[in-house]
């Protein structure tokens, strides 16, 4: 893992947050653009970089088809979010998060996954669920294989809905909500929630 930024204090709060798995840091864009890197490594940046090019500069392309980029920033924002995610980037958190979020970011990247952020999921999810609203029902086939449970825990995660109020409404712990989900991301083939609602609201 390498992390880019030109603060001292966030990189002394990566540093401590994500204990020995650094392999480099870099205080400029210029600097990472220069340097060798193994296939597959995994950067931060910090969005907050003076030289960080723009979103459609051609010079993310060899970065992003060679690394997993996550992109942290102190003011996190929906559009900056997006526009990394069309960029490449494989990340997008808050700069100064805990420790345990932090460490959950670097496990879920270097699974090969996206990690997308609670805040930015609930405000994708809604956008997912306005969209489905103002589209034709869509098939219910989706939830061949699942059980009623499973079914109705999917539709209310596919709207929004935390783990915590879907273990209200449907009388169940908040571990039980999260066995659901798992059994269900297995079964559908997803890897998250944002998955999960364009499935669950046929939007491809």
């Amino acid at each position: 893992m390498f992390l880019v930024t030109h603060d001292a204090g966030l990189l002394d709060h990566w540093l401590r947050a994500l204990d020995g798995a650094v392999a480099g840091v870099f205080d400029q864009y210029a600097a990472l653009e220069a340097a060798t890197l193994p296939p597959g490594a995994a950067l931060w940046l910090d969005s907050a970089l003076p030289d960080l090019p723009d979103w459609q500069d051609a010079r993310w392309q060899p970065l992003v088809s060679a690394s997993r980029l996550v992109l942290a920033s102190s003011r996190p924002d929906r559009t900056e979010a997006m526009r990394a995610f069309e960029a490449g980037c494989v990340g997008y958190c808050h700069a100064f998060a805990d420790r345990e979020t932090l460490q959950q970011v670097q496990e879920v990247v270097a699974a090969g996954n996206v990690w997308v952020g609670r805040e930015l999921m609930q405000q994708l999810l809604a956008a997912a669920s306005h969209a489905a609203a103002r589209r034709p029902a869509a098939d219910a086939g989706w939830s061949a294989g699942l059980t009623e449970r499973e079914r109705e825990v999917s539709e209310l995660a596919a709207n929004g809905v935390s783990n915590r109020d879907i273990a209200l409404r449907c009388r169940i712990t908040e571990r039980t909500v999260k066995a659901h989900l798992a059994a269900v991301f297995h079964k559908l083939n997803v890897t998250d929630r944002l998955q999960l609602a364009l499935r669950v609201h046929g939007i491809s």
